[in-house]
């Protein structure tokens, strides 16, 4: 488990049975997981050696909506890995609040 990722969740005051939801997505994809690490730590996305996904990548899922700035972005990556046609919709739909 990454003790920065976890911090981040804890200092949000995200509930405890939800961070260890989330913390198992990461875990499954550990290149995701430490580009979110280094987004916690630098405050700012990688430049170079960025994570891709079928296209995507943290920063340019950032500038598609303003809810997608940093863990959310990182979130729809691992989607995009786990369940891509899913992840696309949500995309082309644009993310409109429910």
């Amino acid at each position: 488990m990454s003790s920065i990722i976890k911090e981040y969740y804890e200092k949000a005051h995200t509930m405890p049975a939800l961070i260890e939801q989330k913390m198992l997505k990461f875990k499954n994809h550990p290149d995701i997981m430490a580009e979110f690490e280094y987004w916690i730590v630098e405050k700012k996305y990688k430049t170079s050696d960025m994570v891709n996904v079928l296209g995507y990548t943290a920063q340019g899922l950032s500038e598609l909506s303003p809810y997608l700035k940093g863990e959310g972005a990182f979130v729809l990556l691992t989607e995009l890995r786990d369940n891509p046609e899913k992840a696309k919709s949500r995309i082309a739909k644009g993310f409109k609040k429910k």
